[in-house]
């Protein structure tokens, strides 16, 4: 007996998708050319941020996130437990605690209800999160204008996980925009909105962050030119 299941992703890849991977295997440049640049422009534009920072995996784009914002061992990182492991994990790696908000029945993003009781609670005991992460749903995006008045109410950062919607939009803008968080991430991943085979990106409107986010994608490796220190591009 046949059965037919419900595919968990399938990627539409084109003739000018393979033509435009040959011309990059054919060129120089493999890795840091000059298409990674005009990737991060393009992607950064057209959610409407100032700045973006390509990397191997959305997982990255969180670790090297939660690296700029200073999360470090004996700080809080909260999430949602309607994610995948990364959104929790990338606190691990810095030596920070998790912890999750439980999600709203509706749409099952994090739940602003229960994210403010949690943070009330969390006050009293001094453990308020330095991070929080949430992480839109199937296209959804969360409450982000509600989670940016309670950032800086109890005095945490936002990034803002876009892995599942980038494409989309939240109070009539591009998702990525970073108008109510410090940084966005988004993943290239096969079974996401568009892939690169895989890949992740982070997108900000803050100068510094970009500047921190681009040295940590290099390992913090710089060059001088000059007498100017530049980002490295390997």
């Amino acid at each position: 007996m046949t059965q037919n299941f419900i595919p968990y992703g399938k990627q539409d890849i084109s003739e000018e998708d393979i033509d435009s991977v040959l011309k990059v295997l054919k060129s120089d440049f493999l890795t840091q050319g000059p298409q990674v640049p005009l990737f991060e422009k393009t992607v950064a534009g057209y959610c409407g941020a100032e700045y973006g920072v390509a990397v191997n995996s959305a997982t990255s784009a969180l670790h090297v996130a939660c690296l700029a914002l200073g999360l470090g061992e004996g700080d809080w990182l909260w999430t949602t437990p309607n994610t995948f492991v990364a959104s929790a994990n990338c606190g691990l790696y810095c030596g920070a605690k998790v912890d999750f908000v439980d999600i709203d029945m509706q749409s099952y993003n994090l739940s602003v209800e229960k994210l403010e009781e949690k943070l009330i609670q969390a006050k009293k005991s001094d453990k308020l999160p330095k991070i929080v992460i949430p992480v839109h749903f199937a296209g959804q995006s969360c409450d982000m204008k509600r989670i940016h008045s309670l950032s800086l109410e109890y005095g945490f950062k936002v990034i803002e996980d876009a892995s599942h919607a980038i494409g989309g939009k939240y109070l009539g803008k591009p998702i990525g925009g970073c108008q109510y968080y410090d940084i966005t991430e988004c993943s290239f991943h096969p079974v996401k909105i568009i892939t690169t085979a895989d890949g992740g990106l982070a997108t900000t409107k803050c100068q510094k962050l970009y500047k921190k986010v681009h040295r940590l994608r290099s390992h913090c490796i710089t060059r001088e030119v000059e007498g100017m220190v530049l980002p490295s591009d390997g």
